[in-house]
C-alpha cells in the first residue's frame, strides 16, 4: 500500500467517524456519545475511533464544527439567492432553523453541549467563533437599513432568540417547528427595523 493509498483510506476513514459520530450525538447527546457507539454506527471498532480521536473533547469539537459547517452551507445557500440586505437577514435567520435539523432529538443534544461549555475552553472558544459569525453576518446587513448601534443591539436580540428557540425545542410540548421560530425572529426585525 502506497503512502498516498493510505492517506486517502484515513482521509474516508475519518470522514466516516465524524459523520457517525455526529449522527451519535444528535440521536444520543453529549453524555450518550460513546466511543463504542460511534464505532458500531461506522462499522468500525471503538479502539480505531480512538485512534483517530485522543478523547471525546477532541471528538465533540469536531462535531460542533461539523454541525457548524452544515449551517454556514446552508447560509451560504441562501445568501446567494438573496438581492437585498433584508432578504440577507432572512437568509441568515431561516439557515438556523433547517427544517430536518430542528427536531427534539437534535435540541437535546445541543443543550447537553451547552450545558458542557462552562466546563471546556475549546467548547467556549468554538461557540464564541459561531456566535461572532452569526453578529457579523447579521450586523452586516443591518447596517444597510439603519444605524451602527441599532444593527449592533438586534444582532444580539437575534442571537439570542436563535439559542433560546433551540433551547426551548428541547421541550416535549415545544409547539414551535422550523417555520414559526423563523416568522416570531423576522417579526422581531420588522418590527425593529419599523421603529428606525
Amino acid at each position: 500500500m502506497t503512502a498516498g493509498t493510505r492517506t486517502s483510506i484515513e482521509k474516508v476513514r475519518r470522514r466516516d467517524l465524524v459523520e457517525a459520530a455526529y449522527l451519535t450525538f444528535l440521536e444520543h447527546g453529549l453524555e450518550g456519545m460513546t466511543m463504542a457507539r460511534i464505532g458500531e454506527r461506522a462499522g468500525m471498532s471503538h479502539g480505531i475511533v480512538n485512534y483517530y480521536f485522543k478523547s471525546k473533547d477532541e471528538l465533540l469539537s469536531t462535531v460542533v464544527r461539523r454541525s457548524n459547517f452544515l449551517i454556514i452551507r446552508e447560509a451560504a445557500g441562501k445568501l446567494s439567492k438573496a438581492a437585498t440586505p433584508r432578504e440577507r437577514i432572512s437568509a441568515i435567520i431561516e439557515a438556523n432553523f433547517p427544517e430536518k435539523l430542528f427536531t427534539r432529538e437534535v435540541a437535546r443534544a445541543w443543550v447537553s453541549y451547552y450545558a458542557a461549555i462552562g466546563r471546556k475552553p475549546e467548547f467556549n472558544r468554538l461557540q464564541a467563533a459561531t456566535d461572532s459569525r452569526l453578529a457579523s453576518n447579521l450586523v452586516h446587513a443591518l447596517k444597510q437599513l439603519t444605524s451602527d448601534e441599532k444593527a449592533r443591539a438586534v444582532a444580539v436580540h437575534v442571537a439570542i432568540l436563535v439559542d433560546g428557540l433551540w433551547l426551548r425545542h428541547a421541550r416535549s410540548n415545544d409547539p414551535i417547528d422550523s417555520r414559526s421560530a423563523v416568522r416570531l425572529i423576522e417579526a422581531f426585525v420588522d418590527g425593529e427595523l419599523a421603529e428606525t
